[in-house]
């Protein structure tokens, strides 16, 4: 089965791609252009986790598989309530980190002054950093107006937004975001941080006092876990109407074969 899960994945990956191209985006909401921008890189994200997987490499599909499941999270909390305010929020949180960076990057001129280049094309030229800052500064403060937000309004973390998306999603079980949370993105926080748990991940004692370094099992369920993540955003593009008519058949075959495959 897994092998003819992977076969519908490529196929609606593929129609999905061919739909959207012909899609007229001149009068889409901003929701939908953040849906129509993120197809791209979550069903790359997908195909990387089955590349993974095929070779053997569990763990570093493990890191893959915890990143769409944040994608996830996002793509369905923007969905849910008050969108457009979400978005901005989101798209002020990426600037105020852009800017926080930045502020760094002067800071650690300032320590090491033999970092700072003369180069104005170089990230750590005064030039640079001052031209940057305001094209960001100037964005930064767009978003602010345009949306009615205040310098300290926040983005929420991801948890707040699990929680969020257990109250106002009508189609799961009460909790199910919860433990996702938990068992996805909270178990395989280890793999990503190379932490000691993590790097015991890839220890395998095989007798006493001698370890082997390699990767664990389990791919099927991996592979499982991320074309379901992305069956369930194709059906958001025909909920949000970027899709229309009729499911296409091989999602409603993928989306099969996932059902066979839960416990």
């Amino acid at each position: 089965m897994e092998t003819i899960l992977k076969e519908e994945f490529y196929r609606l990956k593929n129609e999905v791609v061919a739909l959207l191209g012909k899609v007229d985006r001149s009068h889409f909401t901003h929701l939908q252009n953040y849906l129509y921008f993120v197809n791209y890189p979550l069903a790359s994200t997908v195909e990387s986790v089955i590349i993974l997987c095929d070779n053997g490499k569990r763990n570093s599909a493990d890191i893959l598989v915890r990143t769409l499941f944040e994608a996830h999270i996002n793509i369905l909390y923007h969905q849910l309530n008050d969108s457009d305010h979400r978005l901005a929020l989101s798209a002020k949180s990426g600037f105020d980190q852009r800017l926080k960076m930045l502020r760094e990057l002067r800071e650690l001129v300032v320590k090491y002054p033999h970092q700072k280049s003369q180069d104005p094309k170089n990230l750590f030229s005064d030039e640079y950093l001052t031209r940057v800052t305001e094209w960001t500064e100037q964005h930064w403060q767009g978003i602010l107006r345009g949306n009615n937000l205040q310098q300290n309004q926040k983005d929420l973390d991801l948890r707040a937004k699990v929680l969020k998306c257990d109250k106002e999603f009508k189609g799961a079980e009460a909790g199910y975001f919860e433990k996702m949370y938990i068992l996805i993105y909270r178990q395989l926080s280890a793999a990503t941080h190379l932490d000691i748990e993590g790097l015991q991940m890839f220890v395998t004692e095989d007798r006493p006092a001698e370890y082997s370094f390699g990767d664990g099992a389990g791919e099927e369920h991996l592979i499982g876990t991320a074309i379901d993540i992305y069956v369930a955003f194709v059906k958001d593009l025909y909920e949000n109407k970027m899709l229309t008519g009729e499911r296409i058949t091989v999602l409603e075959r993928a989306d099969g074969l996932l059902k066979q495959r839960a416990p």
